[in-house]
């Protein structure tokens, strides 16, 4: 029984796989210069900036792979979001929320747990990226190429 094959991934989904532990290392490399003490609401800031600046980048890939002829596309308009981007967003203003008001200890962060938290933080984003939330009516579904939807907010 196989609990997880890469037969039916993208190329694209293979290298971003295949990043994200990379990246984690780079980060347990560069963890002498990282700072070991963070207050939260840096830390939440930098988590979920780190979670949008995967989908932004996942989104440029997704751009400049495409051919021209597909992008000429009809788009479809709903009332949804990529989860991604409103998980990213909203910890984004939590964790300016948490630093502005002072909430929150200093969080100290070993080398290791800094690698740890980018694997987390790029296993998170791999994840929900295929995943959109809609409101009228409300619900979460798959979709797996979501960058033709156009944002309504009011139908």
């Amino acid at each position: 029984m196989r609990l997880f094959s890469l037969s039916g991934l993208t190329a694209g989904e293979k290298i971003e796989l295949a990043l994200i532990p990379m990246v984690s290392l780079a980060f347990s490399l560069l963890a002498p210069v990282l700072p070991r003490q963070i207050a939260l609401g840096s830390l939440l800031l930098f988590g979920f900036a780190m979670l949008l600046t995967q989908s932004l980048l996942r989104d440029l890939w997704l751009l400049a792979s495409i051919p021209h002829e597909a992008t000429q596309e009809p788009g479809t308009a709903a009332q949804c979001m990529c989860v991604e981007s409103a998980v990213g967003a909203t910890g984004v203003l939590a964790g300016i929320v948490v630093l502005g008001a002072g909430i929150g200890h200093p969080v100290v962060m070993q080398g290791w747990e800094w690698a740890l938290c980018i694997l987390v933080v790029g296993f998170l984003g791999y994840s929900i990226k295929d995943f959109v939330f809609e409101w009228n009516p409300w619900s979460v579904r798959r979709e797996k190429n979501h960058r033709n939807i156009i944002v309504r907010w009011k139908k």
